[in-house]
């Protein structure tokens, strides 16, 4: 796309300011360069990757919205949306950008926009309403584990795994309807679920029904 068809979607004054924040004198954006602008611009955040410390520019923007929100009734502010589509990733990354949506007193809405699996499952449950498109999938199952090393070695990293089960386990359970026993059984297993089941279990409030909504 020619710099002259990009203007024709550009406010080129209102980017020029936002650069000019940031210290950067910039050629003309790209269009998906402006997209994620606009996306940002109505705080709307995308995850549709592998789970990893990508999140933590995700976290300094969300963290960015609540200082500029500091002085707005929680119920007036203008809520964070976050649009899941991933099959899951690191859990030291979801883990702490799970806990930058729960700290967060902006409103923090998510949906799974495609799948939500393995972290990608565990980041939907950190939001205050959740939602999904009619054919989204979930999958909830245990992750992997290992361990390598001298025995003393080997033996603290599964502690430090088994601690990472049960902390998940009490999240999801707060957090949803899944009976415990239920829990304890699908884990172990490949827990596929799709997102009209979802709602029955506690982990969406609802079905998208239209792009306006989002």
């Amino acid at each position: 796309m020619t710099n002259n068809k990009c203007e024709e979607f550009i406010n080129l004054d209102d980017l020029t300011i936002e650069l000019g924040k940031l210290g950067q004198v910039s050629p003309l954006p790209s269009l998906n360069e402006y997209e994620t602008y606009l996306d940002l611009n109505d705080r709307i955040i995308y995850i549709d990757f592998d789970i990893d410390d990508t999140l933590i520019e995700y976290s300094r923007r969300i963290i960015r919205w609540n200082r500029q929100d500091k002085d707005i009734p929680i119920e007036e502010r203008k809520p964070i949306k976050v649009l899941v589509n991933s099959y899951g990733g690191s859990l030291d990354s979801c883990l702490h950008f799970i806990d930058t949506l729960l700290l967060s007193k902006t409103p923090v809405y998510t949906y799974n926009v495609g799948v939500a699996m393995s972290a990608g499952f565990y980041i939907m449950l950190a939001g205050s309403q959740r939602f999904a498109y009619p054919n989204a999938q979930f999958l909830i199952h245990s992750g992997s584990g290992g361990a390598t090393g001298t025995y003393e070695q080997s033996k603290s990293q599964m502690e430090h795994y088994t601690r990472c089960v049960e902390l998940l386990k009490k999240y999801v359970l707060d957090r949803t309807t899944i009976p415990e026993k239920t829990y304890n059984k699908k884990r172990s297993t490949e827990w596929f679920i799709w997102a009209k089941d979802a709602i029955e279990l506690g982990i969406i409030h609802g079905l998208v029904s239209s792009l306006d909504e989002i």
